[in-house]
């Protein structure tokens, strides 16, 4: 009899709705769970192309379910706008919980860069589809492939307000691998692979799509069209084709070591 009384009837299409979702209840929509996001879509809250990281695919087969137009999905994925890691100088040797918002409790962290990664790899073990995985110098690399756009390494990155992680178009030409604001002769100090405000780069571009705002090279996405002329510019070999490499991966050793001990010696003098 209770049962009877307090039964709620529930909108079928919700547990359909919520088949169709990756089930990685990563909150990107604003939802604490798929199933909530599915309650959301279902009563309209929210569109159907609410899910971030189910894509076009996931999009178009909630639309075709409640029966309603299908809508283009923005995809997205993220960038990483450093290529400090062994290349960064510190500023003191940390020794506490390998975390990087444990890290950036003390005293903002061991970089002399304020901006710059930590590579204790808090956004890889975050990510809820295995897009993320640290290389040799500490950084974090993203499998485009496995990658939906979700975010939540982005606010998983106790340093993501400075723009070090950030979602870019799925198609992006290219990524600067600098998020530093500094001014260039401290920063070059502090990393053997930042941006040094140069302009070299916006000089080269026959598209108008770079600029240098706030001392630190920016790319317009709507204008880029990934010619490259920036990425052969660039001295410091910050500016890389994404989803091509990182040059900087490369000069780790050779003139990438020398810059690094030039960087710990001018942290270990100032």
């Amino acid at each position: 009899m209770a049962s009877k009384r307090f039964h709620v009837e529930v909108d079928p299409r919700v547990e359909q709705i919520a088949a169709l979702l990756p089930g990685s209840n990563c909150g990107a929509c604003g939802n604490p769970s798929c199933f909530a996001s599915a309650e959301g879509i279902a009563s309209g809250a929210l569109p159907a192309t609410a899910c971030v990281a189910g894509g076009q695919e996931v999009a178009d087969a909630i639309a075709e379910l409640l029966g309603v137009d299908k809508c283009a999905v923005d995809a997205v994925v993220v960038a990483r706008a450093c290529g400090g890691g062994t290349l960064a100088a510190r500023s003191f040797d940390y020794h506490g919980v390998p975390s990087c918002a444990s890290a950036a409790r003390l005293a903002g962290g061991p970089l002399v860069c304020q901006w710059g990664c930590l590579g204790f790899g808090d956004c890889v073990r975050a990510c809820p589809f295995g897009a993320l995985r640290l290389d040799e110098r500490g950084l974090p690399v993203v499998d485009l492939a496995r990658c939906t756009g979700c975010g939540v390494c982005v606010q998983t990155c106790p340093r993501a307000s400075s723009g070090l992680l950030s979602l870019v178009p799925e198609d992006a030409p290219i990524t600067v691998r600098c998020s530093a604001h500094s001014k260039p002769k401290e920063r070059k100090s502090a990393c053997a692979a930042c941006c040094i405000a140069c302009k070299k780069c916006e000089r080269v571009c026959p598209s108008d799509a770079i600029h240098v705002v706030d001392m630190l090279a920016v790319v317009d996405y709507e204008k880029c069209t990934g010619c490259g002329a920036c990425v052969e510019a660039c001295p410091q070999q910050c500016i890389d084709l994404y989803g091509r490499g990182d040059r900087n991966a490369a000069s780790a050793d050779g003139a990438g070591a020398r810059a690094l001990s030039q960087a710990d010696r001018v942290a270990q003098t100032g």
